[in-house]
């Protein structure tokens, strides 16, 4: 039973889950891991999604009736799909969203890539640090198959304005929106899903873009 009978959506839940969220993630893997039989020669991935993850399509469907969702939570999720569907994906989120819900996104800074390409002046990491695309050679096939199909490449990359600008063209109020940060959210409930490695990358250069939204 969810804490309190809200109804909380974490989507692209990935490897975390909380237990009073409806746990979504669209990993073609993770399909594959919902299917018996294929479960156990599934080699795409090493680690196995946790059972009680839910096979959903932001992109394409709400994951729920419309203006009945309480808290959505969408951590690195928006910039693994196509700007248009990207633009697709809010609109669900805030059609799915009640007056009064809460959505935190976070995503990638493009900006603070670019800012350590600045500085170091090295092309070659500033490509890879994109996620675009997958030039090691010493990587096997399964390796590479799994950048492919698990959701790993990034499409498309976010800063500030950007993203604000994406966030206020699906419907949020630009008062309402407001940057955020790891653990500064007054609803207890995302302490289960949010991760300080999300906010701040590991090796505490790069921080994300991060937005606690209102509807």
């Amino acid at each position: 039973m969810l804490q309190n009978n809200k109804k909380n959506f974490h989507i692209g839940c990935g490897y975390t889950i909380g237990k009073n969220w409806y746990n979504y993630d669209n990993s073609p893997i993770a399909l594959l891991d919902r299917i018996p039989i294929l479960k156990n020669i599934n080699k795409l991935n090493t680690r196995k999604f946790p059972k009680d993850i839910k096979y959903g399509n932001i992109v394409k469907n709400l994951l729920c009736e419309e203006s009945t969702a309480d808290n959505i939570y969408c951590s690195h999720v928006l910039e693994h799909v196509s700007l248009s569907s990207g633009k697709k994906m809010l609109k669900n989120i805030y059609k799915m969203l009640k007056i009064g819900g809460t959505l935190r996104i976070i995503v990638p800074s493009l900006e603070a890539r670019i800012e350590r390409y600045i500085q170091n002046k090295d092309a070659n990491s500033f490509i890879k640090s994109l996620n675009f695309v997958n030039d090691d050679k010493k990587e096997n096939f399964i390796k590479k198959l799994r950048f492919l199909l698990g959701g790993t490449r990034h499409r498309w990359m976010f800063d500030k304005s950007s993203l604000l600008n994406e966030l206020i063209d699906s419907g949020f109020e630009n008062s309402k929106i407001r940057e955020c940060k790891f653990g500064d959210s007054d609803i207890d409930v995302f302490s289960e899903v949010e991760e300080e490695g999300r906010f701040i990358e590991s090796n505490g250069e790069l921080k994300a873009v991060a937005f606690n939204c209102t509807k």
